[in-house]
């Protein structure tokens, strides 16, 4: 795990710059540091080992001749098949760093090395050679990488603080963006809460050679169902084998790793899955340990009962740890300090665990996040029946939920995924955007902000609509691949972390597992109101029955926190929000009680407000020097 960073400048790049970005970068832990600087581009990283291999070759790692360098941030999953297919093409490698192996795969392939890569990452190549920077994250986004352009010039760094740092002139607040947090329409892949800093899109490669930035996508959702077997044992025996793997690779590291056990089916899942590995020697870390948010006993988030179960099923020790739970004023200074949003309490309450982890010796924590978008299953089974003309399994599909859900919910719901399918393409097209239309103006949330913000959205909708497929069952994979939303869970949980030194991995949505899931039929998901049956059919004999036949989830919705999140609303949005929001349109959520059932509807609401007053407040306080070039950057 790495804090990293590039400027590229027609005007040549200077020592000290450099030496800000370091100093920048380094505020969260790290191991080492160091910078690369090349006529009209530098690189900088400061560097947190989470596996020995990152411990022989410290970074920047630069080519034979010295003209190019890499900055990478993350774990590969594959670097032995990239290591092999190099050492196929005559390449030497020096070590088996991540960092060295994709700077060779750079100078094998050139950009399309980024689609050999599997893992959670970004990397930064300073190219001497062809005068450029590249750089390229994970098909998730996982980790986040920033850029600002500038006549010129670009910075790019794994942070926003560090952006803003280095940028030539203050950064200003991006309105757009905050009427999607607001409103939770989420569909500005590229933008963030600063104007002019964007995000480098995940699954994307960048190029910057002083005249334009580049884009190109290296990886599209695989959707046509391409796994196919006749028994449903056959499809457990498969995705076993993908869960054991992915699991496996995940837990590449030196020191004892974490699992984060909540108690759900996933989380639990990947408990267990560890265990076996580590008992058949093939896991890749010398131990785990699991861990688990002990919540109030009789809160709808107190999973202890099925966490304790999956523990002494192991027979292993589980430690449990209260969940984070600080005032407003905690989320308010952290998110100044890194000069973005607050995150979410959600989030949040994962801290304290995490903080344990490391006091415990750990660097790592494997998550269970992933399995309720692709274990889950959904009805969109009925258009994959329709389109396959296969009736006969369309029949056994409908007698399953007429068994389960009786004879009107079976015919209403085979009825709705249905129709739409002999509908003629361009009158779906039509009535999908007057139904868009419709929402919006029928959404609440849409009148609370200014009307410009209103047609920003709808217009971003409309240009995220166009990039998804026409077919309802590939646009609903290709949604849940690429929502931009998760951009924005990652990279705040990604920024929580780093400030402790700490990893999360997620094997349930690396690309094996997810294309494993993207290309096999929605039924096995999914039987009657069974849902995940596939993972429950798999992880048969492997977790306790307790667990394997659970059908309830927590609630992790904070109550208290949402208060505090709505009295500072009240108390500063009019100011703060008075040029995204109407505040007397926003007044009677203001009202609602966080303690009933319509406060957890309206939860990410009122985070949303806050967290959008809270950066604008933050945004009018803060004053820095900008220590390259001794300029006071502020709003004041």
């Amino acid at each position: 795990m790495s804090a990293i960073g590039a400027i590229f400048s027609t005007d040549g790049v200077r020592a000290d710059e450099l030496k800000a970005m370091a100093s920048s970068l380094g505020q969260v832990p790290h191991d080492q540091s160091d910078t690369w600087l090349f006529g009209k581009m530098g690189l900088a990283a400061c560097t947190l080992h989470t596996n020995a291999e990152s411990k022989e070759l410290a970074q920047p790692a630069i080519s034979d001749d010295g003209k190019v360098a890499a900055v990478f941030d993350g774990h590969l999953l594959n670097p032995d098949e990239i290591a092999t297919d190099l050492e196929a093409k005559g390449v030497h490698l020096r070590t088996r760093s991540d960092v060295e192996i994709v700077l060779r795969a750079y100078e094998a392939w050139d950009e399309r090395c980024a689609d050999r890569f599997l893992g959670e990452y970004s990397l930064i190549v300073a190219d001497g050679r062809k005068n450029r920077i590249f750089a390229t994250r994970d098909h998730m986004g996982f980790l986040p990488l920033y850029y600002r352009e500038e006549q010129g010039r670009v910075v790019m760094a794994s942070d926003l603080r560090t952006i803003g740092l280095l940028s030539d002139a203050p950064l200003e607040p991006d309105h757009n963006y905050l009427a999607q947090v607001i409103t939770k329409k989420w569909f500005m892949r590229d933008t963030t809460p600063w104007v002019g800093v964007k995000r480098l899109t995940r699954a994307h490669t960048f190029s910057y050679n002083g005249d334009r930035v580049s884009l190109s996508k290296y990886w599209v959702p695989p959707t046509d169902i391409s796994i196919r077997y006749k028994t449903e044992k056959e499809y457990a025996e498969h995705y076993r084998q993908v869960l054991f793997d992915c699991v496996r690779r995940s837990s590449r590291c030196d020191a004892p790793v974490g699992v984060a056990v909540s108690g759900g089916l996933d989380s639990s899942s990947l408990y267990c899955v560890a265990d076996r590995l580590e008992k058949d020697g093939r896991l890749q870390a010398p131990g785990f340990r699991g861990y688990s948010l002990a919540a109030e006993e009789g809160g709808n988030a107190f999973e202890l009962p099925y966490a304790r179960a999956v523990a002494d099923h192991l027979g292993r020790e589980l430690t449990e740890v209260p969940l984070f739970d600080p005032d407003i004023d905690w989320y308010t200074k952290d998110a100044a300090w890194h000069r973005g949003i607050p995150v979410a309490s959600n989030g949040a309450m994962m801290l304290g665990m995490e903080r344990q982890a490391v006091a415990d010796g750990s660097r790592v924590m494997i998550s269970g996040t992933g399995g309720d978008e692709w274990l889950q299953g959904n009805t969109l089974y009925y258009r994959e029946f329709i389109a396959e003309r296969d009736f006969a399994g369309y029949a056994r599909a409908f007698g399953r939920n007429r068994q389960d859900f009786g004879w009107l919910s079976a015919i209403k719901g085979a009825f709705r995924q249905s129709a739409p399918e002999f509908i003629p393409d361009p009158i779906r097209r039509g009535i999908r955007k007057q139904l868009r239309k419709r929402r919006r103006r029928a959404d609440p949330t849409m009148s609370w902000i200014a009307p410009e913000l209103r047609r920003a959205i709808a217009d971003a909708e409309e240009v995220y609509e166009a990039d998804l497929p026409e077919s309802a069952v590939h646009w609903s994979k290709h949604n849940i691949a690429t929502s931009p939303f998760t951009d924005l869970s990652h990279s705040l949980m990604r920024r929580q972390r780093s400030a402790i030194g700490f990893e999360a991995r997620h094997p349930m949505l690396s690309r094996a597992f997810m294309e494993f899931s993207l290309q096999t039929p929605s039924i096995i998901k999914s039987n009657g109101a069974v849902a995940k049956a596939l993972h429950r059919t798999a992880m048969r004999g492997i977790l306790p029955e307790v667990v394997l036949e659970r059908r309830t989830k927590a609630n992790f919705t904070n109550t208290k926190i949402d208060h505090q999140f709505a009295e500072y609303v009240r108390a500063n949005a009019r100011e703060q929000l008075a040029e995204i929001c109407d505040f007397e349109a926003i007044k009677p959520l203001l009202e609602v009680d966080f303690n009933a059932p319509e406060g957890d509807y309206w939860a990410w609401e009122i985070w949303g407000l806050y967290a959008s007053a809270a950066f604008l407040y933050q945004d009018n306080c803060v004053t820095e020097i900008n220590p390259a070039t001794g300029v006071q950057q502020d709003r004041n």
